[in-house]
Parts: structure tokens; C-alpha cells; sequence
């Protein structure tokens, strides 16, 4: 089923706390995206085709913004 987004942001909102807090826990990358990625790869499967972009876009300014640079190959 695919979230509007609305629903998105506020998935998007939570995944970027996580992000913060695991960025903490992990302060290497390999660690930290092998936490993050499977949250991430969720709320971007719940995401219609068309919001697929606004999503990664999202997704890659809150893993900048902790640290841990680009998604791995598989998410881009």
C-alpha cells in the first residue's frame, strides 16, 4: 500500500530521529547503513513511483546531515 505525503513526511520525520540516534550508537558508516538501511528501504517501499525521488532526496539530506554520507549503491 502506498502512503500519500502526508504520511510520508511524518515516516520520513521518525526515520530521520532514527537516523540521529543511530549515527551516535554507529559512528562508522558500514554500521550505522547496515542499521539503517532496512528502515529506510521500508518507508521508500511504501512511497508511489512518483514520490520515490522526493524520498531518496530526503533520505540522503539526513544521512548527510549525521555524517554518514551517500546511500549504499543499493538504495540509489
Amino acid at each position: 500500500m502506498t502512503k500519500n505525503r502526508e504520511n510520508l513526511d511524518s515516516d520520513l520525520e521518525r526515520l530521520n530521529g532514527y537516523a540521529q540516534a543511530l549515527a551516535r550508537k554507529y559512528p562508522e558508516p558500514p554500521a550505522f547503513w547496515q542499521e539503517f538501511s532496512g528502515l529506510a528501504e521500508e518507508v521508500l517501499r511504501n512511497a508511489a513511483r512518483e514520490d520515490h525521488d522526493w524520498v531518496l532526496q530526503r533520505i540522503r539530506h539526513m544521512v548527510a546531515a549525521v555524517g554518514m554520507g551517500g546511500p549504499p549503491p543499493m538504495m540509489s
